[in-house]
């Protein structure tokens, strides 16, 4: 349980990574090793046809593919810390709105339960004829 609770802590913290990283190839690192956690993520709720898949395809040909563009392109890394300074409260406060909303309704339906989620994902070993 508590390393279930790990790994979704370190998927959040590596998506604000890919979102906030200045430099193109770091926020592209971190967003195959988001990749990767949410298929180890899957692997652990019993769905593991889809996070071979997963894999397969977001990490193993969309990042990579990304990973040669954006070196071939040659992009410099470029001081805007302008420009975060003066849209960052606007986004911190609509970002935090936004989890307002969601987790409201959560937290009436009594949703946060690992095993409330674990069990709605069962489903999909149905669906895809896994054993």
């Amino acid at each position: 349980m508590i390393f279930l609770y790990i790994l979704l802590l370190s998927l959040v913290l590596f998506s604000f990574f890919v979102i906030s990283s200045k430099n193109a190839i770091h926020s592209l690192l971190a967003l195959i090793s988001v990749f990767i956690l949410s298929s180890i993520l899957l692997i652990v709720l019993n769905v593991e046809f889809l996070a071979f898949a997963f894999v397969i395809v977001y990490a193993g040909a969309i990042a990579i593919l990304f990973l040669f563009v954006i070196m071939m392109i040659d992009l410099k890394v470029i001081d805007r810390s302008l420009d975060i300074l003066s849209y960052g409260p606007l986004g911190y406060f609509m970002g935090f709105v936004f989890l307002l909303e969601i987790s409201l309704p959560l937290a009436k339906t009594n949703c946060f339960s690992v095993e409330m989620f674990a069990s709605q994902v069962s489903w999909m070993n149905w669906f895809l004829l896994i054993d």
